[in-house]
């Protein structure tokens, strides 16, 4: 179970990932050493999977952004694993998660405009093989952008 502690390092690591451990601590309310052992402890608990940068999409001139619904052929090993190697492999694929409803998959796709997006889909995506429909929803505009997990929800606070 995280403590109070814990949870504030997490909250903090997800606002600002290249604060110096003397930042974290103040933040926090610990002083260096403390805090890194608990760094040090929820990365290798797995908690902190990784630390990463958050990049503007237009500035690298991605512009075209969209959520495509993906329904496999059939559910098969093969199929799944055809599909699933696909979506590793694919850099536009910027997130995957198996739903339930009409719909196997969703993808959140970004390409440099509408017509490379069309392309990827129709040319890559449809061509798999295993895939018996795809339904996409372009984003017109995002009005939230949030990387951080609601770690508060995760546990009821102490103290």
């Amino acid at each position: 179970m995280l403590d109070v502690y814990e949870r504030r390092i997490l909250r903090e690591l997800q606002r600002n990932g290249r604060a110096s451990m003397q930042d974290l601590s103040q933040a926090v309310g610990l002083s260096p050493s403390p805090c890194w052992r608990r760094v040090r402890k929820l990365e290798d608990e797995g908690y902190i999977r990784r630390y990463a940068a958050i990049l503007d999409g237009k500035k690298l001139g991605l512009k075209a952004f969209a959520y495509v619904h993906i329904s496999l052929t059939d559910h098969s090993e093969a199929s799944v694993g055809t599909f699933n190697a696909f979506v590793d492999g694919s850099a536009q694929v910027i997130e995957c998660a198996s739903i339930t409803g009409e719909s196997d998959y969703v993808l959140k796709v970004a390409e440099t405009d509408p017509e490379a997006l069309e392309h990827f889909i129709m040319k890559e995506v449809l061509r798999l093989g295993v895939v018996r429909n795809a339904m996409t929803n372009f984003v017109l505009r995002q009005t939230k952008v949030a990387a951080a997990l609601p770690v508060s929800l995760a546990e009821p606070e102490e103290g």
